[in-house]
């Protein structure tokens, strides 16, 4: 037992993150600044990225610019971005208007304040929308953004489609009237009445096309938005399935204490300890099937959480052939196999509190959650260290007391009375029994975290 805890604190090494979900990266360059465990920044992605950036035309002349962020792919969202606009030299002009101040947050860029927009946490992110007002600039303007999906997968930056824009300059024409007074009120009444139809007919035409195109494109974000509600859903429920399984292993270890301490040792606490180990087995081995399809429906794929998920369902199955092993009470295996046996369950409880982690730490970042799940585990080691010595010194805890409870059972015996457990029995099974309470308080307390988060 011991040394399968040093080897789980020597896989733990030395991270870096950013708590608040900023990423590094420079005006100038938009780029993230990642660096390796050597130290090497990470290269941006030299594929087309599956995000784009678009622009509306201000309503009224000198009107702020709404620049939507969105990705063109369901299956893939970013969780840092970065957008400015910028003039043909090269520089960030205007001002940005935030809409979503929980997403989004305004950057002070090359000496201008609130020229650009960064992201305000590393939540995952399908569509954001900001305002940009030209704060009097008469230039070509061009708006460009930097999307990151993950810590080493972003892009070089990319600019807008049809989004490039002037500030009109007004501008005077010489006019010369050399005409006769007839001509010039006739050539006046037409042009008027000219504009006058035009301008009607192109204002409605460009409104009908302008409120089309809106109407579109928030039913297409509403059906995006649904999707990844119902993937996150669908990852949450997933990982709640692992926790009701982590409950299981715990509860299946709890009662091979309380069979054959509270029994006596007896035959029928053999028979029924093997029994229960039985049926717990197959329920986790459902719970974590269905684990592994609820993962893999969901979008995009957790490759890491359905790896995990896969070596526990091995580690259940290994645990399951031993348990169901014909080997009797009186078998000389038989304390070799029920110490195997809790290794394994020993094993099991650990990669499924490691799915746990992996899931509650991509998917929530409530601080309430992240410190019950460190308490979680706390728990569990404390329960395995206890379970270690209960095991291999239970003849010297129970040894004690058995010739007491073999004469108090002759004398009960005797006298019709029931048996009676010793001291040290009853500290044994009363300790696994608030063990087991104490895992099921904290299993519904993950669970009830993780779709608070999924709801968000």
């Amino acid at each position: 037992m011991w040394l399968w805890i040093l080897i789980g604190l020597n896989i733990i090494a030395k991270v870096h993150g950013f708590s608040n979900g900023v990423f590094q990266q420079p005006c100038h360059s938009m780029l993230p600044e990642h660096r390796r465990r050597d130290g090497v920044l990470h290269a941006p992605q030299n594929t087309k990225p599956p995000f784009e950036l678009s622009c509306d035309k201000p309503e009224n002349e000198g009107g702020p610019i709404t620049v939507s962020l969105r990705s063109t792919q369901t299956a893939t969202q970013f969780r840092g971005f970065m957008v400015e606009a910028r003039d043909t030299s090269g520089r960030p002009v205007g001002k940005f208007i935030l809409l979503d101040p929980s997403m989004t947050r305004l950057l002070f860029c090359n000496g201008l304040a609130d020229s650009a927009v960064i992201n305000s946490n590393n939540q995952k992110k399908s569509w954001l929308k900001v305002n940009w007002m030209a704060q009097g600039a008469d230039v070509d303007v061009t708006f460009r953004a930097t999307f990151v999906e993950t810590f080493d997968t972003f892009w070089e930056p990319v600019d807008a489609k049809g989004c490039q824009t002037t500030t009109p300059t007004p501008s005077t024409q010489p006019s010369t009237t050399t005409s006769t007074e007839l001509s010039t009120t006739i050539s006046t009444e037409l042009s008027t009445t000219i504009s006058t139809v035009l301008s009607t007919t192109i204002s409605t035409e460009l409104s009908t096309t302008i409120s089309t195109t809106k109407s579109n494109t928030a039913e297409s974000s509403m059906t995006t938005q649904q999707v990844f509600v119902i993937c996150n859903l669908l990852e949450g429920a997933g990982i709640v399935a692992i926790i009701v399984d982590s409950f299981l292993v715990v509860l299946k270890m709890a009662l091979s204490n309380i069979f054959i301490t509270a029994l006596h040792n007896s035959p029928f606490s053999h028979c029924l300890n093997k029994w229960s180990q039985i049926s717990c087995s197959l329920l986790c081995a459902a719970l974590e099937i269905s684990a592994v399809v609820l993962l893999c429906v969901a979008e995009p794929i957790k490759v890491t959480l359905v790896a995990l998920v896969c070596v526990a369902i091995v580690i259940n199955f290994i645990e399951l052939v031993i348990v169901c092993l014909p080997i009797g009470p009186s078998h000389e295996l038989k304390e070799i196999c029920d110490h195997a046996a809790k290794v394994f369950s020993v094993i099991h409880q650990i990669f499924t509190i490691a799915v746990i982690f992996v899931g509650v730490s991509d998917n929530c970042r409530k601080n309430w959650l992240l410190k019950v799940m460190v308490a979680f585990t706390l728990f569990i080691l404390l329960y395995a260290i206890w379970l270690f010595v209960s095991s291999t010194q239970r003849k010297a805890i129970l040894g004690r007391s058995k010739l007491g409870s073999l004469q108090n059972s002759e004398r009960g015996k005797q006298q019709g009375k029931v048996k009676k457990l010793s001291g040290a029995e009853v500290i044994v099974t009363a300790v696994s029994v608030i063990f087991t309470f104490g895992n099921l308080c904290f299993s519904v307390a993950v669970a009830v975290g993780i779709f608070e988060c999924q709801q968000e």
